[in-house]
């Protein structure tokens, strides 16, 4: 019996190995000989709304970028971001991110950083979990906003919907929260630059 749990247990790691060496195979068949060649792991915090048609605004932009080749972080960024309505910033905003209206009170408004976010998205390969349905959204609508062309990805590696069909329901939800605490790695923090670090160490 205790053989072949083994044995299960070895092919599945074999198999999973396998996946992860041929996805980072095509990535890096994808980017090579591109200056722009590093993924962009990002994350937004962002205000909850609290009725129908509210917008969420931006309080927090973080990104890495990462060598395709190693996926060793290269370069970080992040800042918090004041949005132009602090009303947006609600009991239910703070209890997610803990962010206030005091922290960002002195932050740079999105359009004082557009044109460094623009910088490290436009061209680049983009990362992160559940980012097609959420970050990648509220990037366009802040840039729209703004009345600024968006940045435009290379490609967009969404890391929930990549882990959950090369990983299946294993970890709950599969959102990031459940796979740290499936991982061991702690809990999720809800800010961008750690939030983008931690992806990267479940990838």
């Amino acid at each position: 019996m205790v053989d072949a749990l083994i044995m299960i247990r070895t092919s599945l790691f074999t198999r999973f190995k396998t996946n992860a060496l041929s996805f980072t195979r095509r990535w890096r068949s994808t980017l090579a000989g591109d200056e722009r060649r590093e993924i962009a792991f990002f994350d937004v915090e962002t205000t909850v709304p609290t009725k129908a048609g509210q917008p969420s605004a931006i309080l927090e932009f973080g990104s890495i970028l990462v060598c395709p080749k190693t996926l060793v972080e290269l370069h970080s960024y992040s800042t918090l971001v004041r949005p132009t309505d602090l009303s947006l910033i609600t009991t239910i905003s703070k209890q997610r991110s803990g962010i206030t209206r005091d922290d960002v009170l002195s932050a740079p408004t999105f359009a004082e950083i557009s044109g460094k976010v623009y910088d490290i998205l436009n061209g680049r390969v983009w990362a992160g979990h559940n980012i097609k349905r959420f970050d990648c959204a509220r990037i366009r609508e802040a840039f729209a906003e703004i009345g600024q062309s968006p940045p435009e990805p290379k490609d967009i590696i969404d890391t929930l919907l990549l882990m959950s069909k090369k990983f299946g329901n294993r970890a709950g939800d599969m959102k990031m929260a459940s796979l740290a605490k499936y991982y061991g790695l702690g809990d999720q923090a809800h800010r961008s630059l750690l939030d983008c670090r931690l992806n990267l160490e479940i990838l």
